[in-house]
């Protein structure tokens, strides 16, 4: 068995409980009561909706299936596992959409290229990691190290609700992950796949943002303009 495997379901378990902690405020403390509260990013008055409801739903199962898996793969329930590993299909499916009605119901309300590019960037990164996850689901070392991958654009959402820059978190993870295997495991490739990856998007929506916000403009007219 791959040895990646018996620390991931810890890895994923902490993401688990990181994110909840920064999404406390501003969703998971009010349950079920989700009057009155104001978003810890602006200050404003949030307004939460069945897409958000939707969009919860969809991390918290996604981030409990990834905790899972490993942990069958640890007791030989190969099976099992891949029969989970199917439905994420679906799962991720779900994901995405909700990620997408999350961007257009928060555009919709306030126009903000700021708040539009992160989505651009991560949205995409999370599903390009899960696709190669998939796609090397039959070489365990590669899969597990892709599936790890394929959290870390979430980094930036949850902890820009506690005022901390996600950005340089994230980058950090990406290096520490492929120094770690670089010196231990020696199976490096794929966090340098990812890192190359990240650091191509990231100057992409930099690009957007302090060189050419005119285009993040015409991006934003195409998907929210009258």
């Amino acid at each position: 068995m791959e040895k990646s495997y018996r620390f991931l379901p810890y890895f994923f378990a902490t993401f688990f409980v990181v994110a909840i902690a920064c999404f406390y405020h501003n969703y998971f403390g009010n349950v079920p009561d989700f009057e009155g509260i104001i978003s810890s990013i602006n200050q404003q008055p949030l307004v939460i909706t069945n897409v958000t409801h939707f969009h919860a739903l969809m991390m918290v199962l996604w981030l409990l299936l990834l905790i899972v898996q490993p942990i069958l793969i640890i007791k030989k329930k190969v099976a099992l596992h891949c029969l989970l590993g199917k439905t994420s299909y679906l799962l991720v499916a779900l994901l995405v959409l909700s990620l997408v009605l999350v961007v257009y119901q928060e555009q919709s309300r306030e126009k903000s290229l700021e708040m539009l590019a992160p989505p651009l960037f991560d949205v995409p990164v999370f599903v390009v990691f899960y696709c190669l996850a998939i796609y090397f689901r039959k070489n365990p070392a590669y899969h597990a190290r892709f599936m790890v991958m394929s959290v870390l654009p979430f980094i930036n959402p949850a902890l820009a609700r506690v005022g901390v820059a996600g950005v340089p978190v994230q980058l950090g993870m990406w290096v520490l992950l492929f120094v770690i295997e670089f010196f231990t495991r020696k199976t490096y490739k794929p966090y340098l796949i990812g890192l190359g990856y990240y650091c191509l998007n990231l100057g992409l929506i930099a690009y957007l943002l302090m060189a050419n916000p005119a285009l993040l403009e015409k991006i934003w007219q195409v998907f929210f303009g009258n």
